[in-house]
């Protein structure tokens, strides 16, 4: 996960988010929250708006922490809205 943070600056999100795609298939990072919070900012900097929302929403399901609800919340339906 960390790896594709870095990947996302060097080579950009269309290349993280490759790697987040493989991550996915790997059934231990199923309720891991961060894997799809990562992949819908990465889906948002590319334009895909509407598969960023659909992750967005997984991300808030998956975590029980408010401070992150409330952060994922405002990314959903802010001003950086997905």
């Amino acid at each position: 996960m960390n790896r594709t943070v870095a990947v996302s600056m060097v080579s950009g999100p269309a290349q993280a988010l490759a790697e987040v795609v493989e991550l996915e298939k790997d059934g231990r990072l199923a309720r891991y929250q961060y894997l799809p919070a990562i992949k819908a900012d990465l889906l948002h900097r590319l334009g895909r708006s509407a598969e960023a929302s659909i992750a967005y929403r997984q991300a808030l399901e998956l975590t029980g922490n408010d401070a992150e609800r409330e952060f994922l919340a405002e990314r959903l339906s802010g001003p950086h809205r997905a």
